[in-house]
């Protein structure tokens, strides 16, 4: 039995003929189109209007991708939650500034401005942090929301998160260069076009100017009462969707690493295999092979997943045995390089009962690398020896913290909209308080609240 082919649930696969695991290159290119042709939807609330939408990712699911792929892996889940939690710090809070002499900034609490806290509380102001944070960790995208009140002129009411994972952009204007709206529907993944009483539509405010914009929008007296303030974390050649630098762990191939080795791991075990062999095989490898044999039902496809592995598995052992060559069909990807739809890579094998133990601690300490945590703050052992003490833990938390400056700047922008509009005092600033770790001696909790 040892010899046959064993088909994984994800259609991956351990080839026993050849001792080869097979895995898919999926990962990479889910990145190579950032977006795809413009498509047109219609709005329940925007009459007979076409609005031609802008896809995120090459099929427009690259949100819901990124979330399974999140789910399945414990480290980036654990690690983006930790961005989340200490990005949180100790929440919102209104503040004014204050410079002595020397030049030293003083950040002042205020807890007593009643409309500032009603409309904190209103708008459960943190569960809105939260949102935003996760979004902002997930996608370098986030979409606030505001709504006006029904006064004249009008307040802003309303502060909210539209979930980004169903949020699309319509089409830039191409003489003011402007993004106009904001399509949110839950139906994008599943439906090439929604039906339009499944998809709303709200304005945007300008990129640059969301302030002076609403402010000219009311003294027009527009009729609409919701807009979306555009915020996001820039990255380079980026024009509608962001691309999150965490990504990287996907496109290297370390994701797909990462989260084989528990899979192959337990038959390693139940079966004393060994792997001689890493076989990838091109993401629409059997797509491809279903459309020319025009396969459609669902048993007939994983049958024919198993025959193409008995066959893959039957040649392969010739082939590693007697030295035949092997004739691999490639296409040109969009940076121009060929992309096999079979890649064999033979890996040398150390391991003497141990299997992978020393490569899960290696990629689950890349994924923290590049995810901006350090191993020790989340409970990893980065290596044997490498003990650290409490102190160094300590400086490790204030230096992430310190690094959050510039996510935190961005998801507090719309309440300075907000600040504008709703006639707040000038001095009003806001804030997100940092925890900060002391020692026992210093304070029984061991930790103490600083704004900085």
């Amino acid at each position: 039995m040892q010899n046959q082919p064993i088909v994984f649930p994800n259609h991956t696969a351990f080839l026993g003929g050849i001792k080869a695991a097979v895995l898919f290159k999926d990962s990479v290119t889910m990145f190579e189109k950032p977006a795809s042709d413009p498509f047109e939807v219609k709005a329940k609330d925007g009459g007979e209007k076409g609005f031609k939408v802008i896809p995120w990712g090459e099929n427009n699911d690259l949100p819901q991708q990124i979330i399974a792929k999140v789910d399945k892996s414990p480290d980036l889940s654990t690690g983006l939650l930790f961005n989340v939690q200490v990005g949180f710090g100790d929440g919102i809070i209104a503040c004014t500034f204050k410079v002595d002499d020397k030049g030293v900034k003083t950040v002042v609490p205020v807890w007593d401005n009643k409309e500032i806290n009603e409309f904190f509380d209103y708008n459960d102001i943190n569960g809105y942090l939260i949102e935003q944070l996760t979004d902002m960790n997930y996608f370098f995208n986030v979409f606030p929301e505001i709504i006006l009140d029904k006064n004249t002129p009008p307040k802003v009411a309303s502060l909210t998160s539209k979930e980004a994972t169903f949020s699309r952009w319509e089409e830039m204007d191409k003489t003011s260069g402007q993004i106009k709206n904001h399509l949110y529907s839950a139906r994008w993944a599943d439906e090439a076009v929604p039906d339009k009483e499944f998809v709303q539509v709200t304005p945007v405010l300008n990129f640059k100017r969301p302030i002076a914009d609403l402010a000219e929008r009311i003294e027009a007296k527009t009729k609409d009462k919701r807009f979306i303030v555009p915020v996001t974390f820039p990255t380079a050649g980026r024009t509608y969707y962001q691309k999150a630098y965490w990504y990287s762990i996907i496109e290297s191939g370390w994701y797909d690493f990462a989260t084989s080795i528990p899979q192959f791991k337990k038959y390693l075990i139940q079966n004393g295999m060994t792997i001689k062999y890493m076989i990838y095989l091109e993401h629409d490898y059997f797509k491809d092979i279903f459309t020319r044999e025009g396969i459609t039902d669902i048993k007939k496809q994983n049958a024919r997943i198993a025959k193409e592995y008995k066959d893959l598995n039957k040649y392969l052992t010739g082939l590693a045995n007697t030295g035949k060559s092997m004739v691999s069909f490639f296409k040109d990807s969009p940076d121009g390089k060929k992309r096999y739809k079979i890649e064999i890579v033979q890996i040398e094998n150390k391991f003497k009962g141990g299997e992978y133990l020393e490569d899960s601690g290696e990629v689950s300490n890349m994924i923290a690398y590049t995810l901006g945590v350090h191993p020790s703050l989340i409970g990893a052992s980065p290596g044997k020896t490498s003990s650290m003490s409490g102190t160094d833990k300590r400086e490790l938390f204030i230096i992430k913290q310190a690094l959050l400056k510039p996510i935190r700047d961005r998801i507090l922008r719309p309440l300075y909209l907000v600040k504008r509009i709703n006639g707040w005092p000038e001095e009003i600033h806001f804030a997100i308080p940092n925890i900060e770790l002391t020692t026992l001696d210093k304070n029984k909790t061991g930790t103490e609240t600083k704004i900085s």
